[in-house]
């Protein structure tokens, strides 16, 4: 082990400095000399480790010089750090140079103690002299100081009293004249210096300004005790009571909402299908909407019936239905039968039908290609076509006059797999005027539904059958 000549701090023998004050703890050995001496690249300091240029001898970063070379002297400077052995009995000489001379200390309300209680004694005292501090000195050292806080002769004087009133700084005549003259200003009570009229205190003196009293609260009404039934009138009052005896004026009484009628006779739809088969809903209303479940006569959530669908309404000692333009509508059972139009839409079993009118193909269009095919009819045919789900259209028929039957077998227009249809279900009858009419041949229990055409209300009589949607409601009276 190598011991440090600096520390005393013990280093392991291949150690080139102390590992606590990197010390140099062996001088270097001089190399041999090279064959051929390389080009150098640069200096590290053995210090700092900070790389150097070539040539340069004197560390950039701290100071320390570099390698000798062969030949040169070593001009290292001595390190910067002092083993303790080495350090002066007192730190008196190191802070001698930060002293202050006795005037700056009288300044500063400070007094030199005297140096082991001889006044005559003019050294600079340690810096913890001052004030009788200890020094923080090991206890075999004498305290420096101990003489001067035995015999009191540090002491603090009392900071200097503030200068009178009278010698203050007064503002030049000119500042004082524009801040007279502006009129947002307030002269100062203690000084009278102008301060604009926000200022809290003196911009000159510092004198807080008093702030101003709060506005007292109003005062509140008090009804004393032997005023008896004396009363005050409220301010804010605009107009004297109107008396009770002197009539109100008719244009000022609000009139009164008009009561709803009540229906001129009873009346009631009953479902048919679906699980609420048997629910009555009464139509307690002169106007009753049918529809989704927020209408009067709610059907749930079916998603062929429209919100409102179609009205039951009271007119004139009559019950009759209105269509209100939904997308799937509203049908009506036939009673034996109907005037048909074109464009009418119609239900046999579960087929929806639609009836298109004449179609006339006797004559050939102009321009048509001369192409292969049966020969035309020569009379008007008449057209009823089937109606698929999302409005497509399926099979169609074209019939001369009179009839177009629909079944489910032997008619002209077949649909065997459909269980609701009777063999000769119902019947498109065509007059020789042209007059259509939808004629139910009563032997299928399902019957045969028209649907109500938009704005054009249809009367509705006892055990008469409406159907919205997949729903059926039987009409009741009375």
């Amino acid at each position: 082990m190598v011991t440090c000549p600096a520390c005393g701090k013990e280093n392991e023998d291949s150690a080139y400095e102390c590992k606590r004050c990197r010390a140099p703890l062996r001088e270097e050995e001089p190399q041999a000399e090279a064959v051929a001496a390389p080009q150098s690249l640069g200096e590290i300091c053995r210090h700092c480790e900070a790389y150097n240029e070539p040539g340069v001898t004197v560390c950039t970063n701290c100071g320390l010089a570099l390698v000798a070379g062969p030949g040169q002297p070593d001009t290292t400077p001595p390190s910067p750090f002092t083993p303790p052995s080495q350090l002066p009995e007192t730190l008196s000489e190191e802070l001698r140079a930060l002293a202050i001379s006795d005037e700056e200390a009288a300044e500063a309300g400070l007094t030199l103690a005297a140096r082991n209680g001889n006044p005559a004694d003019t050294t600079p005292p340690e810096p913890f002299a001052m004030s009788g501090l200890a020094t923080p000195a090991p206890a075999s050292r004498p305290r420096v100081g101990d003489g001067a806080a035995a015999t009191g002769t540090s002491a603090r004087r009392p900071p200097p009293a503030p200068p009178p009133a009278s010698s203050r700084m007064e503002p030049p005549p000119e500042v004082l004249a524009i801040a007279a003259a502006l009129p947002s200003s307030k002269p100062c009570a203690s000084c009278g210096a102008r301060n604009p009229r926000a200022a809290k205190f003196c911009f000159d003196c510092g004198t807080p300004f008093a702030k101003k009293p709060s506005a007292p609260p109003p005062p509140s009404i008090e009804i004393a005790a032997d005023l008896g039934a004396e009363t005050f009138e409220d301010a804010t009052m605009q107009s004297a009571p109107v008396p009770m005896d002197e009539p109100v004026p008719a244009e000022s009484v609000a009139e009164p909402m008009p009561e709803e009628q009540p229906p001129p006779f009873a009346a009631r739809l009953v479902l048919e299908t679906g699980e609420g088969n048997g629910t009555e809903f009464a139509l307690g209303h002169l106007e009753n909407s049918l529809g989704g479940s927020a209408a009067h006569i709610g059907l749930g959530d079916d998603p062929h019936v429209a919100p409102h669908a179609a009205t039951v309404a009271f007119l004139d000692e009559r019950l009759v239905l209105r269509d209100e333009g939904s997308a799937n509508g509203v049908y009506v059972k036939v009673r034996e039968s109907a005037p048909l139009e074109a464009g009418d839409f119609f239900i046999a079993g579960e087929r929806l039908l639609r009836y298109d009118g004449p179609v006339d193909v006797s004559r050939t269009a102009e321009g048509d290609p001369p192409l292969l095919g049966a020969p035309r009819p020569g009379e008007t045919l008449y057209r009823v076509a089937e109606v698929l789900l999302g409005a497509k259209t399926g099979r169609t028929c074209h019939r001369a006059p009179p009839a177009i039957s629909i079944g489910r077998t032997g008619c002209d227009m077949n649909f065997g797999d459909d269980t609701l249809l009777a063999a000769r279900h119902a019947e498109v009858h065509i007059d020789e005027d042209g007059a259509t009419t939808l004629v139910d041949l009563g032997e299928g229990p399902s019957g045969v539904f028209l649907r109500v055409r938009p704005q054009q209300p249809v009367d509705l009589q006892g055990g008469d059958v409406v159907r919205v949607g997949d729903h059926r409601l039987r009409v009741e009276v009375g």
